[in-house]
């Protein structure tokens, strides 16, 4: 599928259905390709039937033999063009280079007529490369919504920005996880790709989990008038795109 990721292959945290498979708190070495497709929403049913039927098998057998770790796929749902994110999980950057040789090779192989007609269906499309640097996320979960909370922050401040928001934020998070608010949390940092090299990414179940949370957060943050301070002082820019799960193969 998608012949136009060819150039990606010469010089995207988790598996399908879209769920966070890393037991928590678990050491996390990998890397994350993130690729961003914006699909034609016409298209969009086909899209999502050619990808279970051409690329699943793929990709399994490609996880299988341990080319790459895992993969996960979400739709849009708030914010940004793009409405497809398709992520790819590898321990090392010479996984990636052997991922898309693969992948795309298999797949013109056994339906190059199907490659061909996504490519069609391809609007606009983007790459990420992102560390990942912890993951709090139970076993087996099945998230509904994935929240992806980017930020820039100058390089002169990452370390203390991290110290501070793992001082002040991350017990919140927790506690909300314990609460069952929220389901899980990813902490990336920049590798290859785009203006923001922090990011967050948190699952919830229920769409008003996001509010409860959220405002748990403003509050307890803002209550502290010099520590929201300081963090507003280190942030240059910040941008949220929320995903949902993509139907599971049949599903509406």
């Amino acid at each position: 599928m998608l012949r136009i990721l060819t150039s990606v292959a010469c010089a995207l945290v988790l598996m399908p259905p879209p769920a966070a498979t890393q037991e928590a708190d678990a050491p996390s070495p990998e890397l994350v390709y993130v690729a961003y497709f914006q699909v034609a929403y016409a298209d969009l049913d086909d899209w999502i039937g050619d990808y279970y039927q051409y690329s699943v098998p793929v990709l399994q057998e490609l996880q299988d033999e341990g080319v790459i770790l895992g993969w996960n796929v979400w739709q849009h749902q708030t914010g940004v063009e793009y409405n497809w994110r398709f992520a790819v999980r590898a321990a090392a950057w010479a996984d990636f280079d052997r991922f898309w040789r693969e992948y795309l090779g298999r797949l013109e192989e056994r339906a190059p007529e199907v490659m061909a007609r996504d490519n069609r269906m391809i609007q606009a499309h983007y790459d990420e490369v992102w560390n990942v640097d912890e993951v709090h996320v139970p076993e087996g979960l099945d998230a509904l919504y994935l929240y992806d909370s980017r930020f820039q922050i100058s390089f002169a401040y990452l370390e203390e920005w991290n110290e501070r928001w793992h001082e002040s934020v991350a017990p919140i998070l927790n506690e909300s996880m314990e609460d069952g608010i929220l389901d899980g949390w990813v902490v990336q940092s920049h590798n290859t790709g785009g203006r923001y090299n922090w990011k967050v990414l948190y699952l919830f179940d229920q769409w008003d989990d996001m509010d409860d949370h959220f405002g748990r957060v403003m509050a307890e943050l803002t209550s502290d008038a010099y520590a929201w301070e300081q963090f507003s002082s280190m942030i240059e820019a910040h941008d949220d795109v929320i995903w949902t799960a993509v139907p599971p193969e049949g599903g509406n």
